[in-house]
């Protein structure tokens, strides 16, 4: 959407509620660019999610990257806001 409308602004308004917190096991917000690279975006999810994990950046492969980030996020009802 065009920007200077509010979405960043509603997205943080529902991101940060109290409701929304408890309801989530895991919240993450990826901030993204015109130009997407989704190797990137995928590991910053990762190093989002899971903050504890040192070798994110040892992983080279997108598949490596949905492996690792899928076995983070099974079975947890999670949130996650591109803006």
């Amino acid at each position: 959407g065009m920007g200077g409308v509010g979405k960043t602004t509603l997205a943080q308004f529902a991101y940060n509620h109290y409701k929304v917190k408890s309801h989530f096991d895991l919240r993450a917000w990826v901030c993204v660019s015109d130009y997407f690279d989704v190797v990137g975006v995928t590991r910053t999810i990762l190093q989002s999610v899971a903050p504890d994990m040192s070798d994110v950046n040892d992983l080279n492969g997108l598949n490596q990257l949905q492996v690792k980030l899928n076995d983070k996020l099974s079975g947890k009802k999670f949130l996650l806001v591109f803006d």
